[in-house]
């Protein structure tokens, strides 16, 4: 019998579901579905104490209009004031006690996580295992923090919403783990681009493991809006997104593209050269991948693509992935816009 969970990314102007078929290792898209928020409700990826109720009560409302049918859900982390991410050098624990062990590590040299306050949720992905010149063994990992109270604001979310918690995982894993992953010599790397409304995530990869992951309030989706919407002097966001996907702009519009585009090349570049500084010996970057909604802006791709110097394309699915074929109908929209939401789902862990 197959087991459905539900994904859900929480974005800043509202939250992307997708309930997911899983049975016998085989992954299906059964249903998608967006709920607009209200703006400030949720913002830079983070939701607001006193906004709970309201979101909890509109989620449970648009689940039985939408006909979802699982209650087991797992929640997407995108907040980028929360998130902690580092590569670093860790003492070795045994693996039943790494993550509690870890936790003590990092109070203990606040370097191993840069910034993380004290009440954070640790996780990590561990490379490898070694022992250093002083025969003392080591872990090579990249360690991830997750503000608590963010959780637990999540965490509340669901269950008022009549939800169980499957998990939990930062949106843009999540993503990784539901995109087509290109075939690459071995240390060649890829870097995965969730562009939002508020928040953009760059992901460096190698063939799907992740090695570095950025999130930049700076250069999102609602960046792009602003300075179109400054560009034409007119506010109007219906204009604005009809901007954003035409062919033939306005000559104010492509000049707000040119700079968009500028400021986001520079944080791409930054966050590639940061995670290089770490390498013993730099390694190929063999091209960007750009999902999200932000991902739809026509002539982005080429633009980055000549900006960079790499070959750049629009996500979609893992092609083990199946669907309803309107799913399919539809395109790049829901290849890129949902992938968080369906890679949520994948990794359900009840």
């Amino acid at each position: 019998m197959a087991e459905k969970v539900i994904g859900i990314d929480f974005g800043s102007t509202g939250l992307k579901l997708a309930e997911v078929s899983i049975e016998k290792g085989a992954v299906t898209v059964v249903k998608q579905a967006y709920m607009p928020l209200d703006p400030g409700v949720i913002s830079g990826g983070g939701i607001k104490a006193d906004n709970v109720e309201l979101v909890a009560s509109e989620l449970k409302a648009f689940l039985a209009a939408n006909k979802f049918t699982s209650k087991d859900a797992v929640m997407g982390i995108n907040s980028a004031a929360d998130v902690y991410v580092n590569r670093a050098i860790t003492p070795w624990h045994e693996p039943k006690n790494f993550q509690t062990a870890l936790g003590f590590d990092i109070i203990a040299d606040d370097g191993l996580l840069l910034g993380a306050p004290p009440e954070v949720i640790i996780d990590a992905v561990v490379f490898k295992e070694f022992t250093d010149a002083n025969e003392k063994r080591k872990i090579d990992a990249l360690l991830i923090g997750v503000g608590q109270k963010l959780v637990e604001l999540q965490l509340e979310v669901l269950h008022k919403a009549g939800l169980n918690a499957a998990g939990a995982d930062l949106a843009g894993m999540a993503s990784l783990r539901a995109s087509w992953i290109a075939s690459r010599a071995e240390g060649v790397l890829d870097v995965l681009v969730d562009i939002g409304h508020e928040v953009t995530s760059v992901l460096i990869h190698e063939g799907g493991k992740p090695y570095a992951l950025t999130l930049y309030r700076g250069a999102a989706g609602g960046e792009l809006n602003k300075l179109i919407s400054a560009g034409l002097q007119d506010d109007d966001p219906e204009r604005v997104v009809k901007e954003k996907v035409s062919y033939n702009r306005h000559f104010a519009v492509q000049q707000a593209m040119d700079d968009y585009a500028f400021k986001l090349t520079s944080i791409i570049s930054g966050a590639i050269e940061s995670y290089q500084s770490t390498r013993p010996e730099r390694a190929q970057v063999a091209g960007l991948t750009l999902i999200g909604a932000g991902s739809l802006v026509t002539n982005l791709p080429a633009t980055l693509q000549e900006s960079t110097g790499l070959r750049t394309m629009t996500g979609r699915y893992a092609i083990d992935i199946g669907g309803d074929p309107e799913r399919h109908h539809l395109g790049p929209i829901l290849s890129t816009d949902y992938m968080a939401a369906v890679g949520l789902a994948m990794g359900a862990t009840a």
